[in-house]
């Protein structure tokens, strides 16, 4: 900008001496290039999408976040959203190591994301292994006393009813490790921890019966949970995808997703510093699927930027995005409806 400002003064001795400022600003250039994610390292780059990621997780927790409280004997069942409905079984905590609070219950809390904007500020991709998944539904199971955690006694399991009026062949259970999904059975050969029930549920107190149809499974794990179906596409019908942005967009101020359009599924592409690229590092992405990449970026606090471009996946593709400052109220009303 100071060169570019001084160039305007052409005449006499000013000319001269910046063109010795061109000069070695020239030579400087032709420096080693510094393998970091910040285009100038003299100029710190403004903005955390942390505090927009954490603003947008906590809106979102009245739709997707609920709690319960259970007896410390268990033998209960919960509906939790339209679609899940958890059965604790009798003596499901070790009350030796756990033992039951003064209240007599133990607190349950449960978020449920069955929706892409749900699965999108969750956090969790829908990868397991480097391979893509369609997820039904993702859900995370605490329990608690006082506000601790209590895990399943040995041998106990929670079984799991997801209302599903049409279903999926090949469901599995899998567990979430914060970064990744984790086959539940840890066999990539089977696929018969999860199968398809009616179910009529009864509790002790003589009320309505909770009746369904869908998938029924068995998680002796609490944490994220997870019911999907590995997408079959072969490994010459994938390809890696990169988002190139403006340079201000940086892997500590931006994120960088792709949302399929047509299946439960989100990826997302985190920041690559040797290319300067956004980039879906597995390259499991399926070519000829249309999807949106949706980029959401903090410049400053309470500065937004955001932009959603739908397009088809091509062979080694990278796609060039300019966001644009956009309220938050538009870009949680866009994720909440993806």
């Amino acid at each position: 900008m100071i060169i570019s400002g001084l160039l305007r003064n052409k005449n006499g001795v000013m000319g001269k001496y910046v063109f010795g400022l061109v000069f070695l600003f020239m030579m400087m250039s032709c420096g080693e290039d510094v393998d970091i994610f910040v285009p100038k390292s003299s100029q710190a780059v403004g903005g955390d999408i942390s505090r927009l990621t954490s603003k947008l997780k906590l809106d979102f927790q009245g739709d997707i976040h609920y709690t319960a409280t259970c007896d410390c004997n268990g033998d209960k069942f919960f509906e939790f959203d339209k679609d899940l409905v958890l059965v604790i079984p009798p003596q499901f905590v070790d009350l030796t190591q756990f033992p039951c609070p003064q209240s007599g219950h133990y607190d349950l809390e449960v978020t449920v994301c069955d929706t892409k904007g749900e699965i999108l500020i969750a956090g969790i991709p829908t990868v397991s292994e480097k391979n893509l998944l369609e997820s039904r539904i993702e859900f995370n199971v605490q329990i608690k006393s006082a506000g601790q955690h209590v895990k399943l006694g040995h041998g106990k399991q929670i079984r799991l009813l997801v209302k599903d009026p049409d279903p999926r062949e090949r469901m599995e259970l899998f567990y979430g490790n914060d970064t990744d999904w984790l086959q539940a059975d840890g066999n990539p050969d089977t696929w018969d921890n999860v199968s398809t029930d009616d179910w009529v549920l009864q509790d002790s107190t003589g009320g309505d019966p909770v009746t369904g149809f869908g998938y029924s499974a068995f998680s002796d794990s609490t944490d994220w949970i997870n019911v999907d179906v590995f997408f079959t596409i072969p490994v010459e019908h994938r390809t890696a995808v990169c988002i190139e942005l403006p340079e201000e967009f940086t892997n500590t101020n931006t994120e960088v997703f792709l949302v399929f359009k047509d299946y439960n599924s989100v990826t997302y592409m985190p920041g690559d510093s040797s290319t300067m690229q956004f980039c879906e590092s597995y390259q499991s992405t399926p070519i000829g699927f249309n999807v949106t990449f949706v980029v959401i970026s903090e410049q400053g606090e309470g500065n937004y930027f955001f932009a959603a471009k739908e397009a088809v996946i091509t062979p080694n593709m990278t796609e060039y995005i300019v966001p644009k400052r956009t309220p938050y109220e538009e870009i949680k009303n866009f994720i909440v409806h993806l």
